[in-house]
């Protein structure tokens, strides 16, 4: 090769069939990884995040095996060179590079995925998209927010999606379907559930009602009571009110509701709530 003058490059020419077969095996593996993962019907945020690491695992092979081959740039230079790149790309991405191992995290452990109705710290809504960086949500408003991977690792995620069977089973009750099925109502929302989710998986959802000690708590509970009454067919089971705890100020109610679909939530759900946080004007204009 040095009689044509290609001095140092003979080294790289050298090494481009090394790179071609690099590259085949390249589109062989993440070919595979598609076909398999599709099979499997793996969640599209997590084959995405995989074949992203695919793709930054052959980048680093092909990169390192150019440099490791050629005598172009010396090796002190190099190391020197890269430490100082490493330390300055580590100092102006550490945000993001932080986003990315959370998203990782993420995307392994799956505390939720995409459809499901979540509460990361403050922010509660359902999930439209997971990617390596962030997570993006509905709020109850119908506005988007990103939320930062690292943030939701850091913060504390609550999943309302359950599971009927499960939930009864804790509650000390046996679940059949066709028992359930009695009511027409429930039947209907099961039946569009198990084609849309996994078994029967339902939305359980939760909200705190403060009630001040100045009101007549006899008349909370049954202007509550009447409130679940009316909306008893609108949800899978009758809407349930739970004391909670009692502060200084009075007491706090957790109210419950089981909805087949999210969406549920931010419609129905909302309406439900409106209507039985008006306690205090029933129980002045009683």
């Amino acid at each position: 090769m040095i009689p044509y003058n290609l001095g140092g490059w003979a080294e790289i020419i050298a090494i481009i069939p090394f790179l071609l077969f690099l590259y085949v095996i390249y589109l062989i593996v993440m070919r595979t990884v598609t076909v398999t993962f599709r099979k499997v019907r793996m969640p599209v945020e997590a084959t995405s995040g995989i074949k992203l690491m695919l793709r930054l695992l052959f980048f680093a092979i092909g990169i390192t095996s150019i440099l490791a081959t050629t005598t172009i740039i010396p090796g002190t230079a190099l190391v020197t060179g890269g430490a100082l790149f490493g330390t300055a790309l580590g100092l102006a991405f550490s945000k993001a590079l932080s986003n990315m191992v959370s998203g990782f995290y993420v995307l392994g452990a799956r505390p939720f995925r995409v459809g499901d109705y979540v509460k990361i710290g403050d922010i509660e809504g359902i999930v439209l998209e997971i990617t390596l960086n962030y997570t993006r949500l509905l709020l109850p408003d119908f506005t988007k927010e990103y939320v930062p991977n690292s943030k939701t690792v850091d913060s504390q995620v609550v999943n309302y999606r359950v599971r009927i069977d499960d939930l009864m089973s804790e509650r000390g009750r046996e679940y059949h379907s066709e028992d359930v099925g009695k009511a027409s109502k429930v039947k209907m929302a099961l039946d569009g559930l198990r084609s849309l989710t996994k078994g029967t998986e339902v939305y359980r959802y939760s909200f705190e009602v403060n009630v001040h000690k100045d009101y007549d708590i006899d008349l909370i509970d049954a202007y509550m009571d009447k409130v679940c009454e009316k909306w008893a067919e609108e949800f899978i089971e009758k809407p349930e009110v739970l004391f909670w705890a009692e502060t200084m100020f009075g007491l706090v109610y957790r109210v419950t509701y089981i909805v087949p679909d999210p969406m549920d939530i931010l419609g129905k759900g909302s309406d439900f709530l409106h209507e039985i946080s008006r306690f205090k004007y029933a129980a002045k204009n009683a």
